[in-house]
């Protein structure tokens, strides 16, 4: 494969209108080159169910201008920001990927490389370690780092894309990666975002934000009830830690500063978010504890695999251009395309990893407003989606 690969970390909870100028985008600046991405299957790095399968949401993609899209192994999303972006450049860096694509709202690749420069220094260890000492949170410590190396930068890191395309250039820098990052501006004046996307889909079962073929299948999906009803992945949240002992918490290592008390304290409160609330403070953001809600449901009891998952070692297609299969065999990861198959090869690591994705693929299917019930389970049934014009959904 002479020309460069292309390489995309996404969740696309939905593939949106903005998703498809992006993608359009990159095709326009790197013609036929093959553009790959690593997605968010069942479950997202906020710490709950996509909206939408991810086989759906791949098609979709793929309909939308990319070749290839592969699954974002679920012990590598359900992290914090900075451990997602890390886990999925080593990915994509594994993969052979020459260029790492990603929108931002203001800041330029120059600029992204500059402050993930600066980050490594010994100077911005010291202002980060002295902000924490001063009892700041960390994304407060953060910012007054990169402060005192400019001012304009701490300032646009607090944008959210701005601040995920500065941590995927911190890994590549940090791990001295062969890649390249190709920056397209969002449009903030008529920013498109898959939150706006989900809640009208909740809320009028439709929208006008994804691309045509998309929206009439996305409609399709709400009205048939193949879309996650997070009332019951609340309610399923809720008794996976009512189940847990004090002791059982502890045991998981997702905790730390004696958090695990106060979670077992609030489980019998009210519901899901009351207790959540209850819990949240300045130094555990909501968005941690979403996570570490997700990262019980799917562990068993004892130490969890997700306080300290290894990187990712496969790359699980999940849809593909039909006329870009020759571009597979070009990367040097190992790619599945039957989980059955895999699970029954898999070295004991890798079978732990692919045990919870199959398990985070079953539980967004049973907090499906219409939930599906089905043995094998699902993730060992569905193969590779290879989506031409006349491809009908296929939802579960």
């Amino acid at each position: 494969m002479n020309e460069k690969s292309i390489g995309i970390i996404a969740e696309w909870n939905p593939f949106h209108l903005g998703h498809e100028y992006m993608v359009q985008s990159i095709r326009e600046a790197y013609g036929d080159s093959f553009i790959m991405a690593v997605m968010s299957g069942p479950f997202v790095q906020r710490g709950e169910p996509a909206l939408f399968d991810g086989w759906t949401r791949a098609r979709w993609a793929v309909e939308g201008g990319v070749d290839a899209v592969f699954s974002f192994p679920v012990l590598s999303v359900l992290q914090s920001a900075d451990r997602f972006a890390a886990y999925g450049v080593h990915l994509l860096a594994s993969m052979g990927a020459h260029i790492l694509a990603f929108g931002t709202e203001s800041l330029e690749a120059e600029a992204l490389l500059d402050a993930a420069s600066f980050s490594l220094t010994p100077s911005h260890k010291e202002a980060l370690h002295e902000a924490l000492g001063e009892g700041l949170s960390y994304a407060e410590a953060s910012y007054e780092a990169m402060k005192s190396h400019s001012p304009l930068l701490a300032e646009e890191l607090s944008k959210p894309n701005n601040l995920l395309g500065f941590r995927y250039a911190e890994t590549i820098l940090r791990n001295h990666f062969p890649m390249t990052i190709h920056v397209v501006h969002r449009d903030m004046e008529n920013n498109i975002s898959a939150s706006a996307a989900r809640d009208e889909l909740l809320h009028t079962g439709n929208t006008n934000l994804l691309p045509q073929k998309a929206q009439e299948e996305a409609a399709e999906l709400m009205k048939s009830g193949c879309y996650t009803d997070f009332s019951r992945y609340s309610d399923a949240c809720l008794l996976s830690s009512r189940l847990l002992s004090e002791k059982n918490l502890s045991e998981t290592g997702l905790f730390s500063e004696g958090l695990e008390h106060k979670w077992f304290r609030e489980i019998g409160n009210g519901d899901y978010e009351t207790m959540l609330r209850a819990i949240k403070s300045k130094r555990y953001l909501y968005s941690r504890l979403k996570r570490i809600g997700a990262q019980l449901l799917l562990s068993a009891p004892g130490p969890s695999p997700f306080a300290a998952p290894p990187l990712p070692s496969y790359a699980r297609l999940l849809a593909l251009r039909r006329n870009r299969s020759e571009a597979l065999n070009h990367i040097p990861l190992p790619i599945i395309t039957s989980m059955a198959r895999a699970y029954k090869k898999a070295d004991k690591e890798t079978r732990r990893s692919l045990e919870m994705d199959i398990r985070a693929s079953d539980i967004r299917a049973w907090c499906q407003h219409s939930p599906i019930r089905t043995s094998p389970p699902m993730s060992c049934r569905k193969s590779t989606v290879c989506p031409n014009k006349n491809s009908p959904p296929e939802p579960y």
